[in-house]
């Protein structure tokens, strides 16, 4: 049955179903966040499918889908800062943490070291 069906349908026992809209986005941290070496990421993907597409978003339209049952929702702190080693390791270790809510949230982050700030360039 087609969402159209489905609110006509719907509307004669007074209930409708409106889609949300994810709209996709990526972060670009700040001077301050580097400050502070870490941003927090947001992601959602659809409950009841697991090999769904899995969407980054801001915290507003993360915060839209906290608590649907239809979509799953996980906020990853991202370190930014610190030598590789360390930005590698914690951003591991989020990812796991991540893992128990989208299974396949690691290889949606495949680059543990995205964000990290690049060497100013000395001229």
């Amino acid at each position: 049955m087609d969402l159209t069906r489905y609110n006509k349908v719907a509307k004669n026992i007074g209930n409708t179903f409106n889609e949300k809209r994810i709209s996709p986005y990526v972060p670009t941290p700040t001077d301050l966040d580097y400050e502070r070496g870490y941003i927090v990421r947001y992601f959602i993907q659809k409950a009841n499918d697991t090999q769904s597409r899995i969407t980054e978003v801001d915290y507003i339209g993360y915060s839209k889908f906290v608590g649907d049952v239809f979509y799953t929702t996980v906020s990853l702190d991202w370190k930014i800062k610190g030598t590789d080693e360390e930005i590698k390791e914690c951003n591991f270790k989020s990812i796991k943490t991540g893992i128990d809510k989208i299974s396949l949230i690691q290889s949606y982050l495949p680059n543990l070291m995205q964000f990290k700030k690049k060497k100013d360039l000395v001229i």
